[in-house]
């Protein structure tokens, strides 16, 4: 995991375990890999009024996670010659078909940004 510290000052504590990213000693964790999507996901943690941690709104950042787009791996499989088929009423025979299978990647947590902010002054519990 890239570690980004935006400004400076104390950050809060984190620990990756696996997939999972866990802050100020398990107030909140994350599991990256569940966030993961086909596009890049962006995480804010968050310190609301009441000193808890939170993803999305809150009064002050700190941190973000930046979880990459997934990856894919793709097998392309070539039909038998007997897999003829009839489309509209014309032969599929002799044309060349092929299936391709899309198998998710596992989470790459090297590929995946975490940028800190100074929490200096903040209570989090």
């Amino acid at each position: 995991m890239k570690i980004i510290e935006k400004n400076e000052g104390k950050k809060i504590n984190y620990n990756l375990t696996g997939t999972k990213l866990d802050f100020a000693d398990g107030a909140l964790t994350l599991d990256l890999a569940r966030y993961q999507q086909d596009d890049p996901v962006t995480r804010d943690i968050m310190v609301d009024s009441e000193g808890y941690l939170t993803t999305g709104r809150g009064l002050y950042y700190a941190a973000q996670v930046e979880i990459p787009a997934r990856k894919y791996t793709e097998t392309v499989t070539p039909a038998q010659e007997n897999d003829a088929q009839t489309e509209g009423g014309e032969s599929t025979e002799g044309m060349n078909r092929e299936t391709v299978t899309r198998t998710p990647e596992p989470l790459d947590t090297e590929a995946v940004t975490l940028y800190l902010f100074a929490i200096d002054g903040i209570m989090i519990h």
